[in-house]
């Protein structure tokens, strides 16, 4: 166990490490990864470094459900 030491730690998270290379793949803008239209992702839900709520699942399904045209852009 440390004392009085910093626990910084060794590793991200995973879905830090999804922020990371949603950011990476947006050219290092957050406002990239906000405005991201890849539904399709696997990686879409987990995009802005957090844990989606149902509720914004349920959202995201319904809006591709009701514009499937948008869900296949890449």
């Amino acid at each position: 166990m440390l004392r009085g030491g910093s626990m910084d730690k060794i590793y991200d998270t995973p879905v830090k490490s999804i922020r990371k290379y949603c950011l990476e793949v947006c050219s290092l803008t957050p406002k990239g990864v906000r405005l991201c239209t890849c539904f399709d992702c696997p990686l879409y839900f987990y995009r802005m470094g957090k844990r989606p709520s149902k509720k914004t699942i349920e959202n995201v399904v319904k809006h591709k459900a009701k514009n499937p045209e948008l869900a296949k852009e890449k």
